[in-house]
């Protein structure tokens, strides 16, 4: 243990693969990680006995370095959850509705143990808000940019590119106030608050908030085996994402339909969920390959062989494909509001364009698509900046955050 003191953790689903409750673990300061559905020892054992995809996604949502001991699981609340989801309802309000349980759940515990709170965005407004006997430090995880500048950056891009406007779902959140509130304001009442990016650290600022408050940790990734060729003969981009406005996958396929790109280029969209709109221009843009999701495997041939990934979202808190790709050597081009200005420059595979114009993606496509065909030094770069972000490098860099900022 660094200072005697620990932490409760609370957040839904397998979020950054456990990173955050790992670190904490790590060094002996977790009092108890609160999420939805995870590989408990009960739920291991059963599926030890009993195949299926289902039961085996959910044994897999476990790391060893987290003591059983330490975890609660919100179940009750998981089923509703995913009841609504069953009969239709949406994602977004269902979400909206049942954060709540996981801070107040934060909040029982850090009274009855006298911890400090390490909570994600969406499940500290309650805990943050609450009366406790002891001083629980507030530590906020701020993953998502600030509400109010992703709705900003959205409606502008709608006003501009009204033709989508219509088909708003996979970014639509209930006008709902006091719900709102919770990620809104949560900030204000934070004595730390870790960014992923200096993108999402603007966005508070923006907000109101002090600058000093925040301290920027940059996302890790598992670094595979691979090697790094000098990628096809041919252009190839690669997109791999949720299929929304925010993402900036119109604008990618405005941007190709305009480029002029050498003959046989291709783009391959990799999406499991995608906007009906985006849909039907996809399978309208010649040179453009729709895929509905793909296996672990086959992702990662993707990022071996295609020249560049490419993801110009409007607004992202991080954006942890980017550092996928580099870390299979595969260039990335992004927007400057993700988490890329942080990790390089050119020299490092990382190419920038402006959020929202697909007439500038159209020149770096157009560019790219001479640049790097036959690269190879450029794809040894990409690798290397991804080396630079190890998992246990953002392990180190939080802990080290939440001791520092004391």
């Amino acid at each position: 243990m660094t200072d005697g003191t620990t932490y409760v953790c609370a957040f839904r689903g397998s979020r950054d693969w456990y990173q955050t409750p790992l670190a904490l673990a790590e060094d002996g300061l977790l009092d108890q990680f609160i999420t939805d559905a995870y590989g408990t020892p009960a739920v291991r054992s059963l599926a030890q006995h009993v195949s299926g995809k289902s039961i085996d996604t959910l044994a897999d949502r476990h790391v060893p370095g987290i003591p059983d001991g330490r975890v609660r699981c919100l179940w009750s609340v998981s089923i509703r959850e995913q009841l609504r989801h069953w009969i239709g309802a949406s994602p977004n309000g269902t979400w909206l509705q049942y954060d709540p349980y996981y801070s107040l759940a934060a909040a029982e515990r850090a009274r009855r143990s006298r911890a400090n709170l390490l909570l994600y965005s969406p499940y500290a407004w309650e805990a943050f808000v609450a009366g406790y006997t002891h001083h629980p430090r507030r530590v906020l995880f701020q993953y998502h940019p600030h509400p109010d500048t992703e709705r900003r950056l959205l409606d502008n891009d709608a006003s501009r590119f009204p033709a989508e406007a219509a088909n708003r779902e996979l970014d639509r959140r209930p006008q709902i106030e006091h719900l709102l509130r919770r990620e809104r304001d949560c900030w204000q009442h934070a004595d730390l608050i870790i960014c992923s990016s200096g993108f999402t650290v603007r966005s508070l600022i923006d907000a109101g908030c002090p600058a000093e408050r925040c301290v920027i940790v940059p996302y890790g990734v598992e670094l595979p085996a691979c090697e790094i060729t000098s990628g096809p003969d041919h252009f190839h981009a690669l997109y791999v994402g949720t299929g929304s406005r925010r993402k900036g996958l119109r604008h990618l396929l405005l941007a190709w339909t305009s480029a002029s790109l050498p003959k046989g280029s291709r783009l391959t969209i990799v999406s499991r969920a995608l906007d009906p709109g985006l849909e039907r221009l996809a399978a309208s843009t010649p040179g453009v390959e729709l895929i509905k999701g793909a296996s672990a495997a086959s992702l990662n041939r993707l990022y071996e062989t295609s020249s560049l990934f490419v993801m110009p979202s409007l607004v992202e808190g991080f954006g942890l494909v980017y550092l996928e790709a580099l870390a299979h050597g595969c260039p990335v081009l992004g927007t400057t509001n993700t988490c890329l200005p942080d990790l390089g420059a050119e020299p490092d595979g990382i190419f920038l364009t402006p959020a929202g114009d697909p007439d500038a993606l159209s020149d770096v496509l157009e560019r790219l698509a001479l640049q790097l065909r036959g690269n190879h030094d450029i794809r040894r770069s990409a690798r290397r900046t991804a080396e630079r972000y190890p998992w246990p490098a953002f392990r180190q860099s939080l802990r080290r955050a939440l001791h520092d900022s004391r």
